[in-house]
């Protein structure tokens, strides 16, 4: 069963305990063959919770930034601060995976003013190679995982960690093998189960009970893909730890504060197939759903007429409800130039009221022109997973529903486009084999409390049969 795309959602069930989280935690610039193609920027937010509540969040960047053409700014924010990444042409892929930065902006986080969580957020450059006869790519289904950890940092319990993966020369798929190196001490390398070019390879680390991993937070271990023995490349699969906190002490009894409010956009960038000479190549248009959130409540959001330049126009908006998502349909003109033919990239600021509370997040786009030669590509299809009522439970209570939304380009599909292509099956756990939907093809699934033990991750594929 070959994957079309995937898209993939973390739930968390928390008991008083801290947690944070970041609105955007990776990220990859537009770039040319060796660095970043003009100065482009993204912006995430640092939500701080305790149980349901939210606390102040102080954030200090400890990456080594200098020279680099990449720059942390911080609004100051108490409770919520927002940071804005900029990077410049000086920003090449050289140094993105150098010692200084290794693709990563480190972040230590002070919760309430008691404890500190170490954040990272991921960059990579999407850089412009030549048009090749057969290039390889390699599809790794498990990037990043989080480590269940006592409050001492050390391992809860032996656990295992299931990496599959899949390499393909042009469109064809490879059989192909993978190593790992840089693994910390408390995780070993276990089954290995090489790809063929009719399935995916699969591989298991092993995470000791009782482990510090290292005596670290946070690392990265290395992958390297081959196929025969041709060396195809190298991924990064992050880890780090999940440390439940100490039990709080028994105090006074007092009102519920409410819970922060917070907005989930479902697209926030996209990239526009573009002439050689700057202008649009043909008209489409961007689907923007978006939900507001009190706490963990679903509540009524509204949208404003955002500043659109040259050749986008809003086609239709809808606001979200209490009980359904909202949306913004911008249309884009073929031959637009987006404000100027030789503009590679921008940004339109999405304003959006909660309440009384007005937030503001980001769509980035990018131009992405036709190569001399060669074909147009097909639009690359995505789905992007929106949760009801958030992604925390608490107190192992309740239930969310999950919304499969399915885009080809920036179109959403229908489920009638979407049956042409295959059928959309649930798993739970990064890595997972066997779905949870039992091969039926559904966008929606409801997940309780009780199915989530302190954190678990739930993935959608399109799949063809």
């Amino acid at each position: 069963m070959a994957v079309i795309a995937r898209g993939q959602i973390g739930l968390t069930d928390i008991t008083d305990s801290y947690s944070v989280s970041l609105s955007v935690d990776s990220f990859t610039f537009q770039g040319d063959t060796t660095k970043v193609k003009a100065t482009q920027s993204f912006e995430t937010q640092v939500q701080a919770m305790r149980g349901a509540t939210a606390v102040s969040a102080v954030v200090t960047v400890t990456t080594t930034l200098t020279n680099t053409g990449l720059t942390v700014t911080d609004d100051g924010d108490a409770t919520s601060p927002t940071l804005t990444v900029q990077a410049t042409t000086a920003l090449t892929d050289a140094i993105l995976r150098g010692a200084a930065v290794n693709g990563q902006i480190m972040l230590s986080i002070l919760v309430d003013g008691k404890a500190t969580f170490n954040k990272a957020i991921n960059l990579s450059i999407a850089l412009t190679g030549a048009t090749g006869a057969g290039g390889y790519s390699i599809l790794m289904g498990n990037e990043a995982v989080s480590i269940a950890c006592d409050k001492d940092g050390k391992t809860s319990a032996a656990s295992a960690i299931t990496i599959p993966f899949t390499i393909y020369q042009g469109t064809s798929r490879k059989a192909a093998t993978v190593t790992a190196s840089g693994l910390p001490s408390g995780i070993t390398a276990g089954t290995n189960t090489a790809g063929t070019t009719s399935a995916d390879g699969s591989l298991t680390l092993n995470v000791a009970a009782g482990s510090n991993l290292g005596e670290t937070d946070s690392g990265e271990i290395t992958l390297t893909f081959k196929t025969g023995s041709t060396t195809v490349g190298t991924k990064k699969l992050s880890w780090a730890k999940s440390i439940t906190g100490a039990t709080g002490q028994t105090g006074g009894t007092g009102p519920t504060g409410p819970g922060a409010i917070s907005v989930i956009c479902g697209n926030e960038s996209v990239s526009i197939p573009c002439t050689n000479g700057g202008l649009v190549a043909k008209a489409f248009d961007i689907t923007i759903p978006f939900a507001g959130y009190q706490g963990t409540s679903r509540i009524a959001c509204t949208i404003a007429n955002p500043t659109l330049p040259s050749g986008m126009t809003k086609k239709s908006s809808s606001n979200a409800t209490a009980s359904a998502d909202g949306s913004l349909v911008i249309s884009v003109a073929a031959n637009g130039t987006l404000g100027a033919a030789a503009t590679m990239s921008g940004e339109v600021t999405l304003t959006f009221t909660c309440s009384t509370q007005t937030i503001t997040k980001k769509l980035s786009w990018a131009k992405v022109p036709k190569g001399d030669t060669g074909d147009d590509g097909e639009d690359a299809v995505t789905i992007v997973i929106i949760p009801s009522g958030g992604t925390v439970f608490k107190n192992s209570t309740g239930s969310k529903t999950l919304t499969a939304h399915v885009f080809k380009g920036n179109a959403e599909l229908s489920s009638t486009e979407i049956a042409a292509l295959g059928a959309v099956n649930w798993y739970k756990g990064a890595g997972s084999t066997t779905p949870i939907t039992n091969g039926a093809d559904t966008l929606t699934i409801t997940v309780s409390a009780s199915e989530v033990n302190e954190s678990e991750t739930y993935e959608a594929r399109l799949e063809t049969s």
